[in-house]
């Protein structure tokens, strides 16, 4: 079976380099051998990492606009024991949008808070 999203965290900044980063978790899959995730960017270029365990960080991003994240198990191709676990298919974030405020923004919300 396909992963499924949990939750997809978006806009992260880092507000030394001017990016930010998009986080993804899914719930595990008995038998997988790992998962892959893919982030599609607003220009339609992809990313995509092989991961471990059930979340992925894509991070250094410098771009705003429409992403899409998806992610599938991997299985074994017939490897282990006989028993034959092939890719699953995608779950996807569906499209969300960054907004170019995430970039810019640089002012902390505890700015003007005293403890007493």
């Amino acid at each position: 079976p396909a992963p499924i999203l949990n939750s997809v965290t978006t806009g992260v900044p880092d507000f030394a380099s001017q990016t930010l980063s998009i986080t993804g978790n899914w719930s595990p899959i008995a038998n997988s051998t790992g998962y892959n995730a893919i982030l599609t960017y607003p220009n339609g270029q992809t990313a995509s990492q092989i991961a471990e365990l059930s979340g992925a960080i894509f991070t250094g991003i410098d771009s705003v606009g429409v992403f899409n994240y998806r992610v599938n198990a991997l299985g074994n191709k017939g490897g282990a024991g006989g028993n034959s676990y092939f890719d699953s298919s995608y779950d996807s974030s569906g499209i969300f949008v960054v907004y170019e405020e995430l970039l810019t923004f640089s002012k902390s919300f505890i700015d003007k808070i005293t403890i007493l």
